[in-house]
């Protein structure tokens, strides 16, 4: 990652990063809250997703998003240089113990939450906020607010959506209409919600052929699922308002050559369809998601579909997420290059620098 790639990403708030070192150092400017990590040295790192090397880690297991952690020389001067390592590389227990050693420990002073907070963020295929908060409560790890950085009303947002999706889920087969009976839909659709259990689908799932072994790994997938299609919905005038700029607004503002006005149309056309690659292969999953859920529980037509999208609801759920990261951080930069709502016009050689990042995100 060259280092101006590395300066957009390091002060991103996209949800490709999860800076541990900013939420850290802000805790402890207005009177010391809790420490995420036990060991000291990783609550002064910053988290984030990149595309796996090949789409594999460096153990060999399949995978399509590496999480690195980026640890800065300076905490101060992060944008001077530091190392980082991939949560995947097999060096990398040996080097958090070696930072334990180093620097001490903090906070909770239990290494098997350390070591399942790390489980989380580097299984996530994102490190949103609402994602990391629905991981951590998923598998009962207590982590401090501080470091959810997710308001009340957008979690109550999603929630509200997530909502709207199970309930006919539930209500699918049910011949009891009474009060008592939604009461008790009610009730389900709020431990599925929070993830404490899923037993009200078993029927659904049985009916869909699903494993019950498999089943909560697949809700909570199909749930992850769920809330990308939100997402994409919040991010379309966001992705229409670049693909505009993309087409009418990137040409440079000085006067090029000929020669150099062909390269940068030319970087400008691989950015367009970087950009149009990724987003459609997040609007042709929200498209199957929508029509098979339709087929199913609006018009009850029949539930193969459906089925078809359970089966690949866990590879949907890493895609989308690693779409997301790259649309996300593209826009952010996009805003960032063109001074947000002014939408200026660019130089040349500003033209060149941001479609070779650009480029380098949505690859």
């Amino acid at each position: 990652m060259d280092k101006k790639l590395l300066k957009l990403t390091l002060t991103s708030g996209s949800s490709k990063v999860f800076n541990v070192l900013d939420i850290t150092k802000s805790a402890q400017a207005a009177g010391g809250a809790a420490s995420l990590f036990s060991v000291r040295a990783l609550n002064y790192g910053v988290f984030f997703k990149e595309p796996a090397l090949d789409g594999k880690s460096q153990r060999g297991k399949d995978i399509a998003i590496d999480t690195m952690l980026y640890f800065p020389y300076d905490a101060d001067r992060i944008l001077d240089g530091g190392a980082s390592v991939s949560l995947n590389d097999n060096r990398f227990e040996a080097i958090v113990r070696e930072f334990a050693q180093s620097f001490g420990a903090s906070g909770h002073g239990d290494a098997t939450t350390d070591r399942n907070i790390l489980q989380v963020l580097k299984e996530s295929p994102s490190l949103d906020p609402f994602l990391l908060k629905t991981n951590f409560r998923r598998f009962g790890i207590e982590v401090p607010d501080t470091y959810l950085r997710i308001t009340d009303d957008e979690w109550n947002a999603i929630r509200e959506h997530v909502r709207k999706k199970v309930q006919p889920m539930i209500e699918f087969g049910l011949t009891d209409k009474s009060a008592a009976s939604m009461k008790r839909v009610d009730d389900f659709i709020e431990r599925i919600w929070d993830g404490s259990d899923i037993s009200s689908l078993f029927p659904l799932l049985s009916a869909l052929s699903v494993p019950l072994s498999d089943g909560a790994e697949i809700i909570f997938a199909w749930k992850g699922v769920t809330f990308f299609e939100f997402q994409y919905n919040r991010r379309f005038e966001a992705i229409r308002d670049l693909a505009a700029w993309l087409k009418d607004g990137s040409a440079p503002s000085d006067y090029v050559s000929s020669t150099i006005r062909l390269e940068i149309e030319g970087r400008c056309d691989l950015v367009k369809q970087k950009l149009r690659e990724n987003w459609l292969a997040v609007a042709q999953i929200v498209k199957e998601y929508g029509e098979s859920y339709g087929k199913l529980f609006i018009r009850r037509e029949g539930a193969g579909d459906f089925q078809k999208f359970l089966r690949n609801t866990r590879g949907y759920y890493v895609a989308m997420g690693g779409a997301f990261n790259k649309i996300d951080h593209s826009i952010e930069i996009f805003n960032t290059f063109t001074s947000n709502g002014t939408r200026r016009r660019l130089r040349s050689e500003e033209l060149e620098e941001l479609f070779a990042v650009l480029i380098d995100v949505l690859r």
